[in-house]
């Protein structure tokens, strides 16, 4: 064999390598999500049926004024299984903001947010492939930044948000929030 054929095949071997690793990576996550999922319907099925979404938006106090516009910001808690808030999602026209709550150190070199930043990369290159169809604006695709103080996430900002992606993305943030959480403190199942 010639010296560059064994060159490109060395090559052609570390991409392998390096492919196998995110997938078994992403495999991970999603095994992760599905244990989440399969946890949460064993948790609804003692429950008379009411979605967990519905009672974290639901106005708290009865004499609450009546139910803001649509360009009103919405602030969702990212709670624990128990009840425990780890973050707040501002949602609000066109943006979310996701806020870890007083106290609470979360970090961006993590699996579960790396995983969380893969999904928001994900709807970005979505969209861009709208733009190069020529379906979308490009000052409409999804953008995001992830601001942290050293290593510890401090906030992070999603701008373009569509109002049908709030949902998708409240649910990848909880998911998220809750596992980086479990992981930190060792709970969960």
């Amino acid at each position: 064999m010639s010296e560059e054929r064994v060159r490109r095949l060395a090559r052609l071997r570390e991409l392998l390598v390096k492919r196998i690793k995110e997938l078994e990576d992403e495999l991970s996550g999603l095994r992760e999500i599905l244990s989440a999922v399969e946890e949460l319907l064993k948790e609804l099925s003692f429950r008379p049926l009411s979605l967990p979404e519905e009672e974290a938006e639901a106005p708290a106090p009865a004499l609450a004024p009546p139910a803001p516009s649509a360009e009103a910001e919405r602030v969702i808690p990212l709670t624990t299984v128990e009840g425990e808030v780890l973050a707040h999602m501002h949602a609000g026209p066109g943006y979310v903001r996701i806020v870890p709550a007083e106290g609470k150190r979360f970090h961006a070199s993590s699996r579960p947010f790396r995983y969380f930043l893969r999904q928001l990369q994900g709807m970005q290159d979505r969209e861009a492939s709208l733009v190069a169809e020529g379906r979308m604006s490009p000052d409409e695709v999804v953008s995001f930044q992830v601001v942290k103080e050293g290593d510890v996430i401090k906030e992070v900002v999603i701008k373009n948000v569509k109002p049908e992606d709030v949902r998708k993305l409240r649910s990848i943030a909880r998911w998220t929030f809750r596992t980086m959480w479990e992981q930190m403190t060792g709970s969960g199942a």
